[in-house]
């Protein structure tokens, strides 16, 4: 792309941003849209035996509502993510909204410190997917219900009791945050700040930034937390949206924003969790299981053991290249982001297979294995790039690093097809 070009788009995605800021109007009607659209495909089917005669359509409701929540929008949003950012939640979102709202017109108590535990919700996180997939709650809509209905329920209360007009459910507690920020690091777009121009403004200085989550707008260099909502576009002349490398974040992490734990729940949630739960029915853990015990704990453990074999064995490739030194070896784990995300994508779109196959769509798993050769070999060489960056920046060994990207390309590739 040359200058020109350049300017042009970078002239149109700060336009774009400026937009945002200034419409927010707008984007609150948006975002109510989708609350609206949201409740009535989470509830209406609850009003089935209250008019048994209308029964057939109630049942076609809560098909729509199981082929839009995660036949549609979960492969979605995670694309999204990975390539734009976090739209999805700072303009979008219904819980956002919702939390928002309940917020301005709650009790505004202090956030307390067991909620800012980093951690805590990609532990959430985690005990959602394997309740969602132990229990096959996407196949029902009783399960989409419970587990999407009480999430909205939490925020809600969290916005009524926490904060002052602000999305303290989006920042500290929303389990499916802690994976859209890991996914969000990818994206070529992101609100760039400039420090200079922030602090070089002229006086008299705007108001504060409106940030719902309780950024610090001046020192922002992640798109790791931020919603993308706009509200800091063009503040100071300083923020502006803009484009960047894809992977770029992770391909330049410096030492300090390596973090031990999301380096493990890289591994052994966003890989090693979702490939358990998403493919334990026909792996060899659950089947040699099945032997020993029954029910759930077959399914726990084989989930469970599934991601431990996968994520403590791509650790070790990554332990070899960083020459057994554990900080450098928790950073790699940062450039397999862009092929976990494509696992968990394809684990998403293999249920939108599954849909389609009962609305009489012919599709088999030669369909599938095609797509995930497609898009893993995409994912694969987005993931080796940031990985051979970061051990030609770190004087690590290049052999062990792609070693596990491929052989975590090979898991996904050959995982269990389960249409039908």
């Amino acid at each position: 792309m040359d200058a020109a070009a350049a300017s042009r788009v970078q002239g149109l995605l700060q336009a774009a941003g400026d937009a945002l800021r200034r419409r927010q109007d707008i984007v609150r009607a948006v975002q109510w849209g989708f609350v609206a659209l949201y409740l009535f495909l989470l509830l209406a089917p609850l009003l089935r035996p209250l008019a048994p005669a209308h029964g057939a359509l109630f049942a076609r409701i809560a098909g729509w509502a199981e082929a839009l929540f995660w036949g549609f929008w979960w492969p979605a949003v995670i694309l999204g993510m990975m390539l734009f950012g976090q739209f999805w939640c700072g303009v979008l979102c219904p819980d956002g909204a919702v939390t928002e709202f309940a917020s301005r017109h709650g009790r505004g108590l202090k956030i307390p410190p067991w909620m800012r535990r980093a951690a805590l919700p990609l532990v959430l996180f985690a005990l959602i997917v394997l309740y969602e997939h132990l229990s096959g709650a996407r196949h029902s809509h009783g399960g989409t219900l419970l587990v999407l209905g009480t999430v909205s329920l939490a925020a809600l209360l969290t916005g009524l009791l926490y904060g002052r007009g602000k999305r303290v459910w989006c920042r500290y507690l929303c389990p499916t945050a802690s994976i859209f920020s890991m996914l969000a690091r990818c994206a070529v777009l992101h609100f760039k700040v400039d420090r200079q121009a922030w602090d070089a403004a002229p006086r008299p200085l705007p108001g504060a930034v409106d940030c719902p989550l309780l950024l610090d707008v001046r020192r922002l260099r992640s798109n790791e937390k931020c919603s993308m909502c706009g509200r800091c576009s063009g503040h100071r002349d300083a923020v502006r949206l803009a484009l960047r490398a894809p992977g770029h974040e992770l391909a330049t992490l410096g030492d300090d924003e390596v973090r031990v734990w999301e380096a493990a729940g890289i591994l052994f949630v966003l890989i090693g969790l979702f490939y358990g739960a998403m493919h334990w029915q026909g792996s060899v853990w659950h089947g040699w299981l099945s032997g020993l015990v029954t029910g759930v704990p077959a399914g726990l453990l084989a989930i469970l053991g599934a991601a431990g074999a996968l994520g403590g064995s791509i650790a070790l490739l990554l332990l070899g290249a960083a020459r057994g030194r554990g900080l450098p070896a928790c950073k790699l784990a940062y450039a397999l982001i862009p092929l976990g995300g494509a696992g968990l994508m394809l684990g998403a779109m293999e249920h939108s297979f599954a849909i389609l196959q009962r609305e009489g769509v012919a599709l088999g798993a030669a369909q599938l294995y095609g797509l995930r050769a497609a898009v893993l070999a995409l994912a694969a060489a987005w993931s080796g790039a940031i990985g051979l960056r970061l051990c030609a920046a770190g004087g690590l060994a290049r052999v062990p690093c792609l070693a596990a990207v491929l052989a975590l390309a090979g898991a996904y590739l050959l995982a269990p097809v389960a249409l039908g």
